[in-house]
């Protein structure tokens, strides 16, 4: 009688299973450690003047992120609050000190790359050279280096961090159908959307991965998707409204330039991926170099319009590379310049997630076995060999490329050695170069933007400035008007146009310029001192009950610890003394002198103290 073998029970590891899993934590491990070293540079670059200005350095909102701020406050036509309040934890640990800020980014990126392997991983089935493959590139790509050596960019690796997680929940959710799944996706997403506005396109990538799975396009599948659109339509809306507030939305193009444009720049973006060279932070519109669409994007039309649907229609059963092109066009798609905001073709940062679905296309193939899908062409090879030439140049690239970020004039020179004709880069080379008090040069590069594009509105102010210096005010008044002409709502203008009033002798006008900037931006940080000036104009016109008010706008918008607030009381006392009232003025004095602003005796005494 011969004996009934065992069946293993199905809850125990076959033979391989531990040992795979260890290779898979391995590969993971070794991808991230990579990641990181290549992204070393980083962590001793400082700030630029390109938007970190905005975001940290001369940001109120960073040292009191009140939620009523930081929910109502949009910046530079974006509305993020997550980003704001993850910024607003670095300044809490170290002010204005950049290291915490690109470690942050830093960590946030090596964080991405574990989740896109765990995402290809789940999407995949387990196919190793996929997962491999997608997150190394993802990890250590040279088109991402803006994303995170960019302090203003946090929000790239914030919105892909819950945005991957959501990917990765999503599949969670298919698996299991359980609805907290899908629950904790709206979730992750609605914090995705906090982040960068870039993330309504996600429950696009949701139906992409639904299709992926064969999941019947049917009503349920929709209506699970409404609370995720709902979200991405007041995402959308509340977008609209900051683009169109900050007036970023230009209508430089007619729809077909536009895509045209959008041709050019999708196959920059793809170009770019398989051959990252001359790279630059700025690739600007022919607009901006003084030229109309040249032939380029009329040839890089007709090649998209070749070559897209034949590459569809060739692999029209290949469900993983259509996958893979969806993922990158719908998160791609609004970017690419089809509805014009701001003044380049493409921008390396756009690459940070859309990458992923080119990397997921291309790498599918190398886990196919010789022989097991007979095709007239070596595929595998040929992809396999593209990638083993990408690593070391991408290596290269991205070391080279943290370099290049260290600072503002690093940034600003690399790119007009790529871009001559970059109006934007002569302009902050000149923002650079009047931070260091080289005024003398910064004036010459503002002549050269505005040279490259006679309408740049921010470089002729910049040059009126350098005029005002020059002890020019006629010709800093005529750059500045001709920038407010150009932009209504330009509140520095206005401020630099006060400036130059107030040297013209033409007091009224420097008020209301001033005034007129204090409305445009009322959290603006030099609002105080500008209020102090309206005061210090309306005491030499005689106008002393009015500059009291001012005075008083000055006082409460600096803490109690600013330097300055002394000089403001010694004002408002002069003030009072003018009016009369030597009580007041006394003890506004008092406090001037109790802050350590020099005070008169005599000026004391004769208040009577």
């Amino acid at each position: 009688m011969t004996k009934k073998r065992r069946k293993p029970s199905p809850k125990s590891p076959t033979p391989k299973a531990k040992p795979a899993r260890r290779d898979r934590f391995l590969w993971l491990g070794a991808i991230l450690a990579l990641t990181f070293v290549v992204y070393f540079p980083t962590l001793d670059n400082g700030f630029t003047n390109w938007d970190d200005t905005h975001y940290v350095t001369a940001n109120p909102l960073l040292a009191h992120p009140g939620a009523r701020g930081v929910l109502t406050t949009p910046l530079l036509g974006n509305y993020h609050p997550l980003t704001m309040w993850s910024l607003s934890l670095n300044y809490r640990l170290s002010g204005i000190e950049p290291g915490s800020y690109h470690l942050l980014n830093l960590l946030l990126h090596v964080a991405n790359t574990a989740l896109v392997f765990f995402f290809v991983w789940m999407l995949s089935g387990g196919r190793r050279w996929t997962s491999v493959v997608t997150s190394l590139f993802f990890g250590i790509h040279p088109m991402h280096v803006e994303s995170v050596a960019w302090i203003a960019e946090r929000k790239d690796v914030l919105f892909a961090f819950f945005y991957l997680i959501g990917l990765i929940t999503y599949l969670r959710y298919l698996e299991r159908r359980r609805l907290p799944w899908l629950g904790f996706t709206l979730l992750v997403f609605i914090l995705s959307a906090a982040s960068k506005p870039a993330a309504v396109v996600f429950p696009l990538t949701l139906l992409a991965i639904d299709l992926y799975r064969r999941r019947p396009l049917r009503l349920d599948l929709l209506v699970e998707k409404i609370s995720f659109f709902a979200v991405s339509l007041a995402a959308g809306l509340l977008t609209l409204k900051a683009q169109i507030s900050a007036e970023a939305i230009v209508d430089l193009w007619n729809p077909f330039e536009r895509v045209l444009i959008a041709s050019k720049g999708t196959l920059l973006y793809v170009g770019k991926l398989f051959v990252p060279v001359h790279l630059s932070a700025l690739y600007p519109y022919p607009a901006a170099e003084g030229k109309g669409l040249g032939a380029e994007f009329y040839v890089a039309f007709a090649l998209l319009a070749i070559l897209l649907p034949a590459i569809v229609y060739l692999n029209r059963r290949n469900r993983p590379v259509l996958l893979g092109l969806a993922f990158f066009f719908i998160n791609i798609v609004l970017v690419l310049q089809l509805l014009t905001v701001g003044g380049a073709v493409i921008a390396e940062r756009y690459t940070y997630l859309p990458y992923i679905g080119l990397f997921f296309a291309l790498a599918w193939c190398l886990d196919d076995r010789p022989g097991a899908a007979p095709s007239r062409f070596p595929w595998r090879y040929l992809v396999a060999a593209s990638f083993l030439l990408l690593l070391p140049l991408s290596v290269y690239q991205t070391w080279t490329r943290c370099d290049v970020w260290k600072d503002s004039d690093s940034l600003w020179s690399d790119t007009i050695r790529k871009f001559p004709n970059a109006a934007r880069a002569w302009n902050f080379k000149g923002v650079t170069l009047a931070e260091q008090a080289r005024y003398d040069s910064a004036y010459v590069y503002f002549d050269r933007a505005i040279e490259v594009m006679p309408n740049y509105s921010q470089a002729l102010n910049n040059r009126a400035a350098m005029r005002i210096r020059r002890g020019d005010p006629a010709g800093a008044l005529a750059d500045v008007s001709r920038a407010i002409a150009l932009n209504s709502t330009y509140r520095d203008a206005y401020e630099n146009r006060a400036i130059t009033y107030s040297m013209l002798g033409e007091r009224e006008k420097s008020i209301a310029d001033n005034r007129r900037a204090l409305e445009l931006e009322p959290r603006n940080p030099g609002n105080p001192q500008m209020s102090a000036d309206i005061g210090d104009v309306l005491q030499q016109l005689g106008r002393h009950g009015e500059a009291i008010p001012a005075y008083d706008q000055a006082i409460r918008g600096v803490p109690d610890n600013d330097p300055r607030l002394g000089s403001y009381y010694l004002s408002r006392s002069g003030a009072w003394s003018a009016l009369g009232d030597r009580g007041r003025a006394l003890a506004d004095a008092q406090e001037a002198a109790r802050r350590g602003t020099p005070v008169d005796s005599l000026y004391l005494k004769g208040l009577g103290g």
